[in-house]
């Protein structure tokens, strides 16, 4: 369990990844592409996944609850906006603050 934990994890990076590769590259003309829509939604689904399975197993330690549904509730927010805006034509200003909520849930990832 503690390998499939970790394979997961690494997706899951790599979905932030992809949202933020995905900014980069629309960032002198912003707009929410399908790089932004697509990763958001893996990574708020593994997301979910990864704190079921932790919570579940023995071999993986235990979630901070806390921390979780601070996350869950800033990658809802991004997910949704992404979603609720991605047809506006560029330059469409929810790009940066779709961005921005994923630097900081990157961010409580790494310093809580």
């Amino acid at each position: 369990m503690e390998t499939l934990y970790d394979v997961l994890v690494w997706l899951h990076i790599a979905s932030w990844a992809t949202v933020l590769l995905g900014y980069v590259l629309v960032l002198s003309s912003p707009r929410i592409n399908g790089l932004m829509a697509h990763g958001l939604s893996a990574a708020w689904l593994l997301g979910l996944v990864l704190v079921a399975i932790a919570s579940m197993s023995d071999d993986v330690a235990d979630p901070n609850h806390a921390k979780v549904a601070v996350k869950l509730v800033i990658a809802t927010v991004a997910v949704g906006l992404a979603h609720g805006t991605r047809k506006r034509p560029a330059p469409n200003p929810f790009a940066h603050v779709v961005a921005a909520l994923v630097v900081v849930n990157v961010g409580l990832a790494y310093l809580w």
